[in-house]
């Protein structure tokens, strides 16, 4: 499918650049061409990939303090949020509609924190944490946690290379989780996915050599800006998906 291999290239490559977005963006986008569920079933399991092979390549990089406080805080909120998920899925307006509004808060949180009152300090310590909690609910849903996670993450660390090879690990450790529960619980896999997900393997690695390369130019804040902008207009476009979807 077209849509799917040209969303998910330019996801990987931001992936691989910051560390986090290719779900959180690629996930609202692909879903007005498949349904939320197989956007989420494919942009996850490519995603995966990608960050296991970033885990790998800077193994050296990660910070194992920060990537246990945050594995702690994540994995009990995650039997939740596959119940939630579980819960839900079968309305495809509500899907967009949880997806969206989570996405457009995150970044219109951020956009206004960063652009209007030009604040770049540490958010306080139980603001931190409950985003912490809150991410690990959405991440298990929808593998899209990366933003409110992050919110905790910044705040400890601060060098570009360290928190995206950290972060990987925990991409690859929740969403692994989350796939066999889809693939296993929910038989949520279709031979169709798992053959889009195959073919889509020599793009995972195109990606994170391109990506690679813009990593070690681009500045860190401006870029993180513009990651949170894109992701406000995907966060509207689901919202508007699943209000042009609700039961008549």
């Amino acid at each position: 499918m077209a849509a799917f291999f040209i969303i998910l290239f330019f996801m990987l490559i931001l992936e691989t650049v910051v560390g986090f977005g290719s779900t959180s963006i690629g996930i609202p986008i692909l879903a007005l061409f498949t349904g939320t569920e197989t956007a989420v079933n494919l942009m996850s399991a490519t995603g995966m990939v990608l960050c296991l092979v970033i885990f790998i390549t800077q193994f050296r990089r990660i910070n194992w303090r920060e990537f246990r406080i945050i594995a702690l805080c994540v994995l009990p909120f995650l039997p939740l949020a596959y119940l939630l998920y579980a819960r839900i899925r079968a309305w495809e307006w509500l899907l967009r509609l949880v997806m969206g509004t989570a996405v457009t808060l995150i970044a219109g949180h951020e956009l206004w924190r960063r652009l209007i009152r030009k604040d770049h300090s540490d958010l306080p310590r139980w603001a931190i944490y409950s985003a912490l909690a809150a991410g690990a609910i959405v991440e298990g849903m929808f593998s899209m946690g990366g933003p409110l996670i992050n919110i905790y993450t910044l705040t400890r660390l601060k060098d570009k290379s360290v928190f995206r090879a950290t972060m990987s690990g925990i991409w690859v450790m929740t969403i692994t989780l989350s796939l066999l529960f889809r693939a296993f619980v929910l038989d949520s896999y279709t031979p169709l996915m798992w053959n889009w997900i195959l073919w889509s393997l020599p793009l995972v690695l195109i990606g994170f050599l391109v990506g690679n390369r813009l990593h070690q130019r681009l500045p860190d804040q401006n870029f993180i800006t513009a990651v949170y902008g894109v992701q406000l207009v995907s966060g509207l476009i689901s919202i508007t998906g699943g209000i042009l979807l609700l039961p008549r």
